[in-house]
C-alpha cells in the first residue's frame, strides 16, 4: 500500500480499542428505530478555492442536519455554518457565498436567504428570498435573483468592493459578459412576457443598450462572440409564431447589431419558422451560427376534433402510442438545423424532413453529424440507422455508415470522425475524406471481454480522448492506456498495466493534456484502487496505491494544492489537504470517530469459477465485531457484477433496503458474487454462478450453510426468485419488484420510457436474443412463476403499485402461483410507489419489515405477526 498507511493503521488500531460492547448484535434484541444506524459523520461535498488557501466541506451529523465548515489551510482559521447549500468560493478566493434556512423571522413563503461571507474577517452579508446567485469572472460582484417582498421577481447586484446594491425588480433572464463588465436582462410585464432588454455597465450601472418589444426577449447567452438572444414574434392572431435572432458586438465601444430574421430571406421556408426549441449556438471561431428551424402550428382546435378520447394503437405504427406519448414534447418541438454567417450576411438550411436528427457539430463548424433510422423502422431490437457527415459550407451530405448500430462523434478540433467498428477504432478523415483503421497493429483486444450481452458486438473499453490539433488518439484496452497518430498511424502503448493486471484510465475530467499534471486512476485486479502520475517518458510513479474504495480529487488553479476525500469499506470518507505529488497530508475531517464499541474487519476477495469455468470474483464483507470461531448467517446481495464494490463504504441508512452495512451490523456476513451470462439463459446462469460462489464460501467455517438469505432489486429480484426454484441452499428470499414470468413481461410495456420490453429482452439485459414464440422452451424454463413448483425456500416480494418499469402484476402472478401451490410467500405492495420505494415512512416500513423476516429465518428471533398470519385489509383500516 502506498500513502495514508499511517493514517489507516491509527484508525485501525483505535477501531481495535473500542470493543467495550462485545457482541451486541449476538442477542435477540430488536432494533427497529435504527439509530444505531448514525454512528458516523457524512462527508458531502467538498472543494478548493482557486487560489488553494481556502477549503470548505460538509459533514452530516445526522439525518437533514449538516454544518459548512470553510478553512484556511495554512493558518488553521475556520468559519462553521448550519444546514447550506449550494458554496461557491469567488474566483480571486476571497469570498465565499451559499444559501442556508431564512429562519423563523423569515417573511411568510421564503425559506432560504443567501449569507455572503468576507474569508479575510468573517464579515456576513445576508440577502434574503434570494434563490440563486453567482460571482463574475473578475470577482467584483456577485449577482444574485429571487423574490422580492412584494413577490415579485428580483435581480440583486453586490458591488463587493463599494458595498452597494442595485436591484432590478420583475427581472426573467440574465446573463453577463465574459470579462464581468456588462450586465444583460429581460424584463417582463403582468402578463409574463419580457417586453425589454436591458444592457447595463456595472462600473456606473449605465445603460448601454435598449430593446423594447411587446413579445419579449428570450434565449441570452452572452460569449466571446457577442451577446445573443432571441425576440418573440407572433401572427395576426396573438399566438406565438417563430423569432428573430439577434448578436450586438462591441457593447460600450462602436456597437454592431446583426439580425437574422425570416421574412427577410427569400428563400427561407414559407411554412417555416426560426424555432424557440433550439437554443442557437456558435463554432469556435464565431464566424457561424447554428440555429434550428421548425413548421409552423395553429394551436387552436383541430378541424378533425372528435368527442371520443381513444388511442388508436395499429400494427403498422413505426412506434406503439405509449412510445409516442412519452415524445410527445419531444417531437413536437422537433428542429431542422440552419447555420448562419452573420459576418457575410448568408445562411443555409442542413436538415429537413428527409434527414433531421443531429448527432453532432464540429468545433469549427465546418461539418455536422446526422443520423437516420427511419428506413429501418420499426425497431424490435437494437437500432439500425445510417450516419451522414454535413458539410456546412455546401450542404453536401455524405453516408459514413449504412445500417450500423455504431454511434460516431467528431475529434476534438473537428478533423475526423471516429467510431468503434469490427474490434478497431476508425476515423474518417473530412478533408481527403478517407477511412483509417487506427488500431490495425494494437494485439490486444480492444472489445470489451466483459460484455455478455445478447447483441452480437461488443462495446469497445473507451477512449481517454484527442490531443489538441487532433495528433492523436488515446484509447484503453482492458489494461492499458494507448496513443496513435492518425496521420502517421504511429502507435505507442502508454502505460504498462497488463504485466501487473492493473488497469490504468485518465483520473481528471475534461480536455486531455499529456504532461506531468495528468492523473491517472488505477484499478488492480485484486480490488485495490490509487492515483498515478503521467510521465511523457512512460516512467509513470504512483501517488497512492492500496485497498482504497472512494478516491476523488479536488485541485487548486496552479495544481499545487488538493483536497483528497478517500474511504475503504470500513473507513468512512475522509477529507485530507495534501501537495501535488498527494504528499504532506494533513486530515482535515474526523468522520470516523463517533462509533462506540464497534470492531470491524476488512472486507476479503472471494474468487470462484463457473460451471464453464469462468473464472469469477465476489466481495465478502465481515459481522461487525466478528470473532474467530463463531458461526454466522450470511446474505448473499446479486444483481450482475458487485464485486467492484469490495472497498467502497456504504454509509448505513434505515431508508436502504439493499444497504450492506444495514445487515453487517446486524451481525450478518454479506456477500456480492458476480454473474455472468449465456444468451438465452438468464436465470440458468445465475444460478450457475451463485450456487458456484456460495459453495467457495461455505469452505469457510464461519458461514452457517444453514442460515443463508438471498436479496435482490428489479434484476438482482428476477435472479433471486428464479434461483430458489433451482436449489434449497437458501433459508429466505427477498425480491425487490422482480421479473417472475419472462413471457407475460415480454409482451409489456417499459413505461417509464413507453417502448415495448421487446427492445430490452432482444438486446438488452434480460438477454433473450429471439422472441418468445421462437425459443419459448427458453423463456420457460427461464421464468420463475413457471418453475415456482420446485420452490422449497420462503419468498418475500416487495412492489410498488405504480411500479413504471416492471408493473406489479409480474409479483401477482408469483403470489398467486405460490398460493395456490401452498407454499410460503408474502407480498407487499406499497399504494403509488414506484420501482424503489421511496416514501419516508414506505422506506422504513419495508427496511424494518425484511429485517423482521430475515431475523426468524437466520437467526430464530420470535416472527413477528405479520410473518406468520400477514394483516387482514380490515386491521390495516383500523376496525378490527
Amino acid at each position: 500500500m502506498i500513502g495514508l498507511k499511517k493514517v489507516i493503521l491509527t484508525f485501525c488500531v483505535y477501531l481495535i480499542g473500542v470493543g467495550g460492547m462485545g457482541n451486541v448484535w449476538a442477542s435477540n434484541k430488536t432494533i427497529r428505530d435504527f439509530h444505531e444506524f448514525e454512528l458516523w459523520h457524512k462527508l458531502l461535498q467538498y472543494g478548493l478555492s482557486p487560489s488553494g488557501e481556502w477549503a470548505m466541506w460538509r459533514i452530516q451529523a445526522a439525518e437533514k442536519t449538516d454544518t459548512l465548515f470553510v478553512r484556511h489551510i495554512a493558518s488553521g482559521k475556520e468559519y462553521k455554518y448550519k444546514n447550506t447549500s449550494a458554496p461557491e468560493f469567488s474566483k480571486d478566493s476571497h469570498w465565499i457565498v451559499f444559501s442556508e434556512p431564512a429562519g423563523e423571522n423569515a417573511a411568510a413563503g421564503i425559506a432560504y436567504q443567501v449569507k455572503l461571507v468576507c474569508l479575510a474577517n468573517g464579515e456576513e452579508q445576508i440577502f434574503r428570498g434570494m434563490e440563486s446567485f453567482t460571482f463574475t469572472n473578475d470577482s467584483k460582484y456577485l449577482i444574485l435573483k429571487g423574490i422580492n417582498a412584494g413577490g415579485a421577481v428580483e435581480l440583486n447586484l453586490y458591488d463587493l468592493e463599494k458595498k452597494r446594491v442595485k436591484n432590478i425588480a420583475n427581472i426573467q433572464e440574465y446573463t453577463v459578459d465574459p470579462t464581468g463588465k456588462y450586465l444583460a436582462y429581460t424584463l417582463k410585464t403582468e402578463k409574463g412576457l419580457s417586453n425589454s432588454l436591458e444592457v447595463l455597465e456595472l462600473n456606473d450601472y449605465r445603460l448601454l443598450f435598449l430593446e423594447n418589444d411587446k413579445n419579449g426577449y428570450e434565449k441570452l447567452k452572452w460569449t466571446d462572440h457577442g451577446l445573443l438572444f432571441m425576440k418573440v414574434l407572433s401572427d395576426s392572431t396573438g399566438q406565438k409564431q417563430g423569432r428573430e435572432i439577434h448578436v450586438v458586438r462591441n457593447i460600450g465601444n462602436r456597437q454592431q447589431v446583426c439580425c437574422f430574421a425570416a421574412e427577410a430571406w427569400a428563400d427561407f421556408p414559407a411554412n417555416m419558422k426560426i424555432s424557440e426549441y433550439y437554443t442557437p449556438q456558435w463554432s469556435a471561431d464565431g464566424k457561424k451560427l447554428f440555429f434550428g428551424i421548425a413548421p409552423k402550428r395553429y394551436q387552436g382546435k383541430s378541424r378533425a376534433e372528435v368527442t371520443a378520447d381513444v388511442d388508436i394503437w395499429h400494427w403498422k405504427d413505426q412506434e406503439i402510442q405509449s412510445r409516442q406519448k412519452n415524445r410527445y414534447y419531444l417531437n413536437r418541438s422537433r428542429t431542422y438545423l440552419c447555420v448562419w454567417w452573420p459576418e457575410e450576411n448568408r445562411w443555409r438550411q442542413l436538415a429537413d424532413s428527409s434527414l433531421f436528427d443531429i448527432a453532432g457539430i464540429s468545433a469549427d463548424g465546418a461539418f455536422v453529424l446526422a443520423v437516420d433510422d427511419r428506413p429501418y423502422r420499426p425497431h424490435y431490437r437494437e437500432l439500425h440507422r445510417d450516419i451522414y457527415v454535413i458539410q456546412t459550407e455546401t450542404g453536401k451530405r455524405t453516408r459514413l455508415l449504412e445500417n450500423t448500430i455504431l454511434s460516431a462523434s467528431f475529434s476534438r478540433e473537428g478533423k475526423y470522425v471516429y467510431y468503434f467498428k469490427n474490434k478497431n477504432w476508425w476515423a474518417y478523415d473530412l478533408a481527403k475524406e478517407e477511412y483509417i483503421n487506427l488500431t490495425a497493429q494494437v494485439t490486444t483486444g480492444l472489445s470489451d471481454i466483459y460484455y455478455d450481452g445478447p447483441i452480437d458486438i461488443a462495446p469497445s473499453f473507451g477512449i481517454a480522448g484527442w490531443l489538441k490539433e487532433d495528433k492523436a488518439f488515446w484509447f484503453y484496452d482492458e489494461y492499458d492506456i494507448w496513443s496513435v497518430e492518425p496521420a502517421t498511424l504511429k502507435l505507442k502503448r502508454l502505460t504498462r498495466g497488463r504485466e501487473d493486471k492493473i488497469t490504468f484510465r485518465k483520473f481528471q475530467r475534461g480536455v486531455l493534456t499529456p504532461g506531468c499534471n495528468l492523473l491517472l486512476r488505477a484499478t488492480g485486479d485484486d480490488g485495490a484502487s490509487g492515483i498515478y502520475r503521467f510521465d511523457p517518458k512512460g516512467h509513470h510513479r504512483p501517488l497512492l496505491y492500496g485497498p482504497f474504495g472512494t478516491l476523488r480529487l479536488e485541485q487548486s488553479a496552479d495544481k499545487k494544492t488538493n483536497l483528497l476525500g478517500w474511504a475503504d469499506n470500513i473507513t468512512a470518507p475522509e477529507l485530507f489537504v495534501c501537495d501535488e505529488n498527494l504528499n504532506r497530508l494533513q486530515q482535515l475531517t474526523h468522520t470516523n470517530l463517533r462509533p462506540p464499541g464497534f470492531i470491524f474487519r476488512k472486507s476479503e476477495l472471494i474468487r470462484y469459477k463457473n460451471s464453464r469455468g469462468k473464472e469469477l470474483k465476489g466481495a465478502l464483507f465481515y459481522p461487525v465485531n466478528y470473532r474467530e470461531g463463531q458461526s454466522y448467517p450470511m446474505i448473499v446481495h446479486i444483481y450482475e457484477r458487485l464485486s467492484q464494490h469490495l472497498n467502497d463504504f456504504v454509509f448505513p441508512s434505515a431508508s436502504d433496503l439493499y444497504n450492506t452495512m444495514n445487515y453487517v451490523l446486524q451481525g450478518y456476513f454479506v456477500f456480492q458474487p458476480d454473474i455472468t451470462y449465456e444468451v438465452n439463459r438468464p436465470g440458468e446462469s445465475a444460478v450457475d454462478c451463485v450456487t458456484a460462489a456460495v459453495r467457495q464460501v461455505l469452505k469457510r467455517e464461519d458461514i452457517d450453510p444453514a442460515r443463508l438469505g438471498l436479496i435482490g432489486h428489479s434484476w438482482g429480484a428476477y435472479q433471486t426468485a428464479y434461483i430458489i426454484t433451482q436449489t434449497p441452499l437458501f433459508a429466505a428470499a427477498v425480491a425487490g419488484a422482480p421479473l417472475t414470468d419472462m413471457i407475460s413481461m415480454y409482451n409489456s410495456i417499459y413505461w417509464e420510457s413507453g417502448r415495448s420490453n421487446q427492445e430490452m429482452f432482444e438486446t438488452g439485459q434480460a438477454r433473450f436474443r429471439l422472441p418468445w414464440w421462437q425459443i419459448s422452451r427458453q423463456y420457460i424454463c427461464n421464468s420463475p412463476v413457471f418453475q415456482a413448483e420446485n420452490i422449497q425456500t420462503p419468498l418475500l416480494m416487495i412492489f410498488g403499485t405504480e411500479d413504471q418499469a416492471v408493473d406489479w402484476s409480474q409479483g401477482l402472478e408469483m403470489y398467486i402461483t405460490m398460493r395456490r401451490l401452498g407454499k410460503p410467500c408474502i407480498l407487499l405492495t406499497y399504494e403509488g410507489e414506484g420501482h424503489t420505494i421511496g416514501g419516508q415512512m414506505n422506506t422504513l416500513d419495508q427496511t424494518g419489515r425484511v429485517m423482521d423476516y430475515f431475523d426468524y429465518y437466520l437467526k430464530k428471533t420470535v416472527a413477528a405477526d405479520w410473518i406468520l398470519e400477514g394483516r387482514t385489509y380490515l386491521k390495516k383500516k383500523g376496525e378490527e
